[in-house]
């Protein structure tokens, strides 16, 4: 191991995926950069992923296995996660995603080059059930000087959000909090790059199975989260309202603006994500009505 290599916490929040699990750590283990602390947080799985996590911290000193004796919900074990790095920088890591071998270490040479990043991260590779590659998640290079041009590019643009998986700064990023909401993450990284700038990688990938990422309803998130039911039905009114409350209402960033200047910004934020769900849903009306589709290829997809 190379001594001034700084030390890396990759957060696991996991429930019930042990084979997953597996695979994620094993491809930890084996990637290139070795100063790695790998914190696995169970959230009371009742498979058998206590004793997956119990034999790898036995095996190896760099995983660190932790078991909640009832389920806390996925944010707060995120959140639980994240409380036990020490390293200068952290991943949040999928449960059901693998890296690649030189992800964490070309994440860490961004960040130690650059100082003006928090975030640097690679693009999703998506496969299918069968291992056959499918196809690239989206880039996102959120990497203006104003802050709220990057949240802006970032919220419009941010589909898979791979750019989440990233390694961040994690001291710079201590009194952030991801919100128990429907597009709580989205939150976070608006949050994260009202602090400073992110870049992609498209050299480096996360390993995803293709159809996960969409594979839980609106319903079903609401009812994990324990948000209003309303929030399922709305999807696209409620992710603008929760994504708009968390940066200017909450974060500590928007307490020394003046309150014009946060009415401002909130309106924007909060209309640029309802224009992203109207979009969204003429999409959907595009594969099953022909006038929705040809105003939707003339607007959005004018190569097609």
């Amino acid at each position: 191991m190379n001594q001034v290599d700084p030390l890396v916490s990759v957060c696991i929040p996991t429930y019930n995926r042990a084979k997953a699990l597996s695979r994620a750590v094993d491809a930890l283990l084996a990637c290139s950069y070795k100063n790695l602390e790998i914190i696995v947080s169970d959230n009371a799985s009742p498979d058998e992923t206590e004793i997956v996590g119990n034999a790898y911290s036995a095996a190896d000193s760099r995983v660190r296995y932790f078991r909640h004796a009832r389920n806390m919900g996925p944010t707060a074990n995120f959140q639980f996660a994240r409380e036990q790095a020490g390293g200068k920088y952290f991943l949040w890591h999928g449960d059901d995603d693998f890296l690649g071998a030189d992800y964490i270490r070309t994440c860490v040479n961004e960040l130690e080059q650059d100082p003006s990043l928090l975030l640097a991260s690679g693009v999703a590779e998506y496969f299918d059930g069968d291992g056959a590659f499918t196809h690239y998640g989206n880039i996102i290079q959120p990497a203006s000087y104003l802050p709220l041009l990057r949240v802006l590019k970032y919220l419009w643009l941010v589909d898979d959000n791979s750019i989440f998986c990233g390694a961040y700064r994690r001291e710079q990023l201590s009194d952030c909090r991801m919100p128990n909401k429907l597009a709580g993450d989205w939150g976070w990284m608006a949050q994260v790059l009202t602090r400073g700038k992110a870049r992609v990688i498209p050299a480096i990938h996360v390993h995803r199975k293709h159809g996960d990422t969409l594979s839980a309803s609106y319903e079903r998130i609401v009812a994990v989260i324990g948000a209003p039911r309303w929030h399922a039905r709305f999807a696209s009114i409620a992710c603008a309202m929760n994504v708009a409350n968390h940066l200017i209402g909450q974060s500590q960033e928007y307490r020394r603006k003046t309150l014009p200047g946060r009415m401002f910004d909130y309106a924007v934020v909060f209309l640029v994500l309802l224009a992203k769900g109207l979009k969204h849903n003429l999409r959907i009306l595009a594969t099953k009505i022909p006038f929705a589709r040809k105003i939707y290829r003339k607007y959005f997809k004018k190569q097609a």
